[in-house]
């Protein structure tokens, strides 16, 4: 602590945060507190938090005693990296990734490959360090980091491809990274004669240890999924985080380091196999994800020394810059030539590169390894790796919205619609806007009714719609509008709350006519939204007369110079309007729509609107 700092009267306050409970405490709710603050005051969080940890520090309140914690701070970074990185492995959305294979295999294997081989040399060059250093940091330095590039990229709003191709390589590159690592750390303090067969025994052992470890674990979880009481008694996620954190524990027991394997192999098992209650699982994984980043950032920043960080800013710098500027470039577009992805969109993912929690966290564990082993490059080693997450995680956070919206890979705004219930009138609705080019997203967590879309043709994100980042990953920031189709007026309502409070400008339109019947037209209009179909609808009832075939799906259009009144068709009895088309657009079907071009309705089968011609149908859904 600096002397301006010590107060002898206050020593037996200072006493008290000895305590590696008060310390896990401190650092848990800094972390936390820096995390909302970045996100209200739209800056990266994790900053925040490594600044939140150096001023909490030994060096300058010094309440957070990294060094208390003894032993048990490797413990506590390692349950909490297990369920970062399995949280992460298992929100990859197979379907995506299997579109954006080829990127993400090439970025983990050449990538890497040309990214460890140049980060070696610029640390060998530029620290001075012995290449079996320089190789370790080269290995560790591979990874860019879930827990960093999943909010920038909430941030940035990157195009689908972008941001699956970056999101998959910071899980898989963890991992990845992590195991190069922790063999090149066994040639760096072995002796020069087992270097190259103790280093392939050892990898052979983590990728098999990993490998099993992780597939059986996953294949358990998935099992204890279907479990209906298991899951009625609220037990499945206590079990799942249970059984994560085994894995990792029990897969190092087996094979040194390779835990980490474990955790990614078992969250892309539960994630391809599925389980009952998958949505919850992952909004209980992404709450404590978000509380355990926090915290490892404040505890981490809080064991760096302020005087070295001083002593070795010029040669760290250097060597961040060549990182940024030089390293992941190469390695991005040299890797991903032939992949399908464009030249935009490559240089966009060689710009964002950031460091996170898997670097910082190995870093400190091998730094003090080294330093135990006698290695004199044990604290710089750590102290450089922290410089290059600050340095990474700045230009991304701050330079990536610009620089996406120069290089042309933002997401489009203002882009199609989502659709809160998975129903059969939603379906309709879906097919009609999507046959008009418009992009269409199906919402519910349903697996039956998600899967009955998914069968139809149509896009679907299964999960909790009332919950603000399952709409984030719908990407309801840059949506044209929302149509809330339950059959729970209030949760409709609540649907349309949390959307509009993402993004005020969206159109928002919901069924009312539930049982409950509690939402009233000014709470409508309060949230400016508007009542789908003009008037009250049961739409539990529709839905099971569109399944049984009592309904059927039909345009009708009068002369190219003619309008239809819309208001008429929304007031008769047995039709249902569902979409207008006003302006050589489709709309929702709502009160106070006139004079439209063409009305999608839903009509009894056999009545009078089956006569309409065969082309006006195709005029539906052209």
């Amino acid at each position: 602590m600096p002397e301006w700092l010590r107060f002898p009267e206050l020593e037996h306050v200072q006493a008290m945060f000895d305590s590696p409970a008060l310390t896990l405490a401190l650092a848990m709710t800094a972390g936390m507190a820096a995390l909302v603050l970045g996100s209200a005051l739209r800056l990266p969080g994790i900053l925040l938090a490594l600044a939140a940890g150096v001023a909490l520090g030994p060096d300058f309140v010094n309440v957070v005693r990294p060094a208390v914690l003894g032993d048990w701070l490797r413990v506590i970074v390692g349950f909490c990296v297990s369920v970062i990185l399995f949280e992460g492995a298992l929100s990859l959305n197979p379907a995506s990734l299997k579109r954006s294979a080829s990127p993400v295999r090439r970025l983990i294997t050449i990538g890497a490959l040309i990214a460890a081989s140049g980060a070696a040399v610029a640390a060998h060059y530029a620290m001075g360090w012995r290449w079996e250093i320089a190789a370790l940091f080269g290995a560790l330095l591979i990874v860019t980091g879930p827990t960093v590039i999943a909010p920038l990229l909430r941030r940035i709003k990157a195009e689908k491809t972008v941001a699956t191709v970056l999101a998959a390589e910071g899980v898989l590159g963890d991992a990845v990274g992590a195991i190069l690592a922790t063999v090149m750390f066994g040639i760096a303090v072995a002796p020069k004669a087992d270097d190259f067969s103790g280093a392939a025994m050892q990898l052979g052992r983590i990728l098999l240890a990993g490998a099993l470890v992780g597939l059986l674990v996953g294949l358990l979880i998935s099992l204890l999924g279907r479990w209906r009481r298991l899951s009625q008694e609220s037990l499945g996620r206590i079990t799942t985080l249970a059984l994560v954190v085994l894995a990792f524990q029990l897969s190092n027991a087996v094979a040194h380091e390779s835990g980490v394997l474990a955790v990614v192999v078992a969250g892309l098992t539960v994630g391809a196999l599925g389980t009952k209650g998958q949505e919850e699982l992952m909004e209980f994984k992404e709450e404590l994800s978000i509380l355990f980043i926090g915290l490892l950032f404040v505890l981490l920043a809080a064991n760096v020394r302020i005087a070295e960080l001083i002593a070795l800013s010029d040669r760290a710098a250097i060597v961040a810059a060549a990182l940024v500027l030089v390293v992941r470039p190469a390695s991005v577009l040299i890797s991903t030539i032939g992949t399908g992805l464009k030249l935009r969109q490559r240089l966009f993912i060689a710009w964002i590169g950031p460091r996170g929690i898997v670097a910082a966290a190995v870093a400190s564990l091998f730094a003090t390894e080294l330093a135990l082993s006698g290695a004199t490059e044990g604290a710089e080693f750590r102290v450089v790796v922290f410089t290059c997450i600050v340095v990474t995680v700045t230009l991304a956070g701050i330079t990536g919205w610009p620089a996406g919206k120069l290089l042309g890979v933002l997401a489009k705004t203002n882009q199609g619609w989502l659709l809160f219930g998975a129903n059969s009138v939603a379906m309709e609705i879906a097919k009609a806007l999507k046959a008009e080019g418009e992009e269409v997203l199906l919402l519910d967590r349903n697996r039956e009714a998600c899967a009955e879309a998914e069968a139809a043709g149509l896009p679907v994100l299964m999960g909790n719609a009332l919950d603000a980042a399952t709409l984030l990953r719908a990407g309801v920031e840059t949506r044209r509008g929302v149509i809330a189709m339950t059959g729970n007026d209030e949760t409709n309502l609540l649907f349309v709350q949390t959307a509009k409070r993402l993004h005020r400008p969206l159109q928002a339109f919901l069924v009312l006519g539930g049982p409950k019947g509690g939402v009233t037209n000014t709470m409508i209009e309060h949230e400016g939204a508007k009542v789908l179909t003009g008037r009250k609808m049961d739409v539990a009832l529709v839905a099971a007369m569109v399944e049984e075939g009592r309904m059927q799906s039909l345009a009708r259009k009068r002369g190219d110079a003619g309008k239809v009144d819309g208001q008429t068709v929304i007031r008769r009895a047995g039709e249902v309007p569902l979409l207008v088309r006003k302006g050589g657009r489709l709309i929702p079907a709502s009160d106070g729509i006139e004079d439209v071009d063409e009305l999608i309705l839903l009509v009894p089968t056999g009545s009078s609107g089956k006569a309409a011609t065969e082309s006006s149908r195709r005029q539906a859904v052209k």
